[in-house]
This record gives C-alpha cells, structure tokens and sequence, in this order.
C-alpha cells in the first residue's frame, strides 16, 4: 500500500477514535459539578446527612477527574501517532495524491491540539475539585462541639400530624432578593405544639405593596395564641387583610410614610384605621359563634406586626414599624442584637391582641444602614436572638450574607427549646446598593 492510502485509513480511524471520544466528553460535561463550599459557622457540628452528602461529592469528583485524564491520555497517544504520520508523509516528498490528504492531517493535528489543551484545563479543574472536597469534608468531620448539638442545622422532623379543621403545616419559608434588599421569612412549629400535636399558630406575610408611589415592601408576623380555636386562621387572615387594608389607603399612605412633611399622628390615625379593617375581617371567621349572635374574639386572639420598608438603592433606608401585642423589630449591627421597636412596651400592653386591641396599635419610624440586618421577630424569636450563646450563633450566620431558603429554614428551626412555641421571622438586609448585595450571597 503506498504512503497516501496509509495516511487515509490512519485518518478514517482517528475520525472514528475522535467521534467516540467526542460522546464520551460530552456524557462528562453533563454530569453534576460539586456545589462550591459555603462557610459554616464555626460553633456547629456537621450532621450525618451532611457528611454523607460531601462524601459523595468527593466521589463524583474523583470520577470526574478520572474520566477527564483517561480522555486525555486517549487524545495525546492520537496526536502523537498522527505526527508521526506527518512527518513520514513529509520525508517521503510526497506530491499531488497525497497534498490534500496532508493538508486534512495537519488540520486534525491542530485541532487535537486544541482538545488536549481543553482536556488539561478540565483536569486541572478536577484536581482543584477533589482537593477542595478533601478540604471541606475534613473541615466538616473536625466541627463536633456544637452547644446545640451534632444535627444543629437538620430541620427537626414531626412525630405527629396536628388534627383539626384549623391545622395547618408543620413549617413555612419564602423571601426574595430585591436588589439592595434581601428578604427571608419562616414560620416553625414549636417543640411543645410538636410534642403534644398541636398545630402552627403563626404566619408570616410578604408583599410589594404597587399602591404606594414609592416601591415599598410590606412584612408581617401573626402570632395566635396558644389555646385560640380559630388563631392560625386569624393568623392568616390578618396578615393577607393587612396587605389589602395597606393598598386600600395607599395613596394616603403615601403621604405620610416616607416624606419630611409626614406627621406622626396622621400615620397613626390611618394604621388604626387599616388595622381596624384587619379586625373585622378576623371577626368574619366565628361570626355568629359568640353571645347573641356576635363573633367569639377569644377564640381568635393575634398579635400582630407589620414592617412597611422603602424599596431601592439608598445609604439610609427607611422603615415604619406598627402592630399590637408582643411582636418585636430586632436589630443586627456590629455584630449584637437589639430590640428597636416593640408594640407592646407593659406587660399590660403586650398582652394585648386583635381583634379587639386594634384601636391600640403602635408605631414607629427608624433607619437602616448599609450592613444592617433588621429581624421581625414573633415574641418566642425575638427571646431566643436575646439570648446570649443563641444570638451570637445567629449573628455568626447572618452576618452579611444571603442564606437560601433552606438554609434559612434550618437555622430557625435550630433545635433549641424556648417557652414561648412557635417561631416566626422575616430577616430583611439592607446592603445599600445592588452591586453589594450580589456580591454578599452565599
């Protein structure tokens, strides 16, 4: 056979070798990369779910990067074997029959050299990913001394189902990212309504409040009391009434909230107002229940807090607080929690609870600053960030970043008893512009 029927069949075989390397590099490209490693706070200890999952990872990678260099050694053996070709073409002086099956070689020597390079990127990559999985699962393996115990961040999983046409679910998350705003919320069911079978009696509200001129965010947390028959559905009554009650005065709303004109008094007045409609709107759930025909408010006993939180890039954000009962605004600066806004300052006050403490309501204005993390808090959260070992675990972890819905969901729900049942918060950071907030996610 001469040199140029040589040179075909060594080029149809390296065509066919390329095609099937192709698939296989392909397969590889789809397969799951590992999660990048988030910092975790450092007095947790890794659960067994959690250590199982990074092993895994480990594995995956370790794959990864053996696939990666046995398709590279693949790709080196075949362009070292079409240079030889070449250069044997080339002593020979090959002419015309053979020109343009040379040229079609050196054109699949170049582009293999290309795919060598892409594959030595992938496996440097690999090797980066293992060595990183290594990293992250010693790490995890050496955090054993957690206060809140080894599964601090599993969620605690019910042992019973709540009965009852009032029951609702165990736990509750949502938030969003608005650009320099960040937003998490969460319901959970306390430990003594799990142990007993109770059901939630909270809930939480969040909504961009289109009526105002300003964009503007409205968060709420209503708490029921405990032994009400009808408080998680007041609860959640409350908070979806209070959404409408805010966009029916919206307009006037608008001229109070956020403008140096706005007085104090007005926006009190219209806040009663709007909290009044909550009330009959809760008072619609056991109509006819109560003496004479009337609706049984204590079986319907809330308290109520709201947050209205200017939208949009700002150095000092504003926020209106207001509500009725025991609720609290907490606020997360440098590092220590603190109380700024509490409906109720007396026990007498605290005590108090829609529907039939509406005309009470409480308000207050304050001001963020880049960095800053407020929490609307239920009283029993509001306890737990008070506490000193609790709160400085939940400053470590909020701190300046963006936890995912799960996350988020986890740590509140971190097992750690307090007497006061359910826990419901929305976290709100304020990190001044966009630009900071993307760079802060975690």
């Amino acid at each position: 056979m001469t040199t140029t029927t040589w040179l075909i069949v060594f080029l149809v075989l390296s065509l066919a070798v390329n095609a099937v390397l192709t698939v296989w590099l392909t397969r590889l490209r789809r397969m799951p990369r590992p999660v990048p490693a988030r910092p975790a706070a450092p007095v947790l200890g890794p659960s067994t779910q959690e250590l199982a999952h990074l092993r895994a990872q480990l594995e995956v990678a370790r794959q990864e990067k053996g696939s990666v260099e046995q398709l590279l050694r693949g790709r080196e053996q075949e362009l070292a074997r079409l240079r030889t070709l070449y250069r044997e073409a080339q002593d020979k002086g090959t002419e015309s029959p053979g020109r343009e099956e040379i040229a079609a070689a050196l054109r699949q020597v170049r582009a293999l050299q290309d795919v060598v390079r892409k594959l030595t990127a992938e496996r440097d990559a690999a090797r980066s990913d293992v060595e990183r999985m290594r990293q992250r699962l010693a790490e995890a393996e050496a955090r054993g001394d957690a206060p809140f115990g080894p599964d601090a961040v599993s969620p605690a999983i019910p042992r019973r189902i709540p009965l009852g046409r009032d029951a609702t679910s165990d736990s509750s998350v949502d938030g969003a990212d608005l650009g320099p705003v960040v937003v998490r919320a969460a319901s959970v069911r306390g430990a003594r309504a799990r142990e007993e079978g109770e059901h939630r009696r909270d809930a939480f509200l969040l909504r961009f409040v289109e009526e105002l001129p300003t964009p503007t965010l409205l968060s709420a947390v209503a708490a029921g009391a405990p032994h009400g028959r009808r408080t998680q559905s007041a609860a959640d009554r409350a908070c979806r009434n209070l959404a409408e009650q805010v966009a029916r005065y919206g307009e006037a709303l608008g001229h109070q909230l956020f403008k140096p004109t706005g007085s104090d008094d007005d926006l009190t007045a219209l806040l009663r107002t709007a909290l009044q409609g909550v009330a009959h709107s809760m008072r619609l759930l056991t109509r006819g229940e109560g003496p004479e025909g009337e609706s049984d408010d204590a079986a319907l006993e809330v308290a109520l807090t709201g947050l209205l939180s200017r939208l949009g890039d700002s150095r000092q954000r504003e926020h209106v607080a207001f509500g009725v009962g025991d609720g609290a605004l907490m606020l997360l600066r440098d590092g220590t929690w603190r109380p700024v806004f509490t409906p109720g300052t007396t026990a007498t006050e605290q005590a108090l609870r829609l529907p039939a403490a509406a005309p009470k309501v409480r308000c207050a204005r304050l001001t963020t600053q880049p960095g800053d993390l407020v929490a609307l808090c239920s009283a029993p959260m509001a306890e737990l960030l008070l506490r000193a070992e609790a709160g400085d675990w939940f400053a470590t972890r909020w701190a300046g970043r963006q936890p995912y819905l799960t996350t988020f969901l986890s740590e509140v729900n971190v097992p750690v008893r307090v007497a006061g049942g359910d826990r419901s918060v929305v976290c709100l950071w304020d990190f001044g512009d966009a630009r900071e907030a993307r760079s802060a996610a975690s």
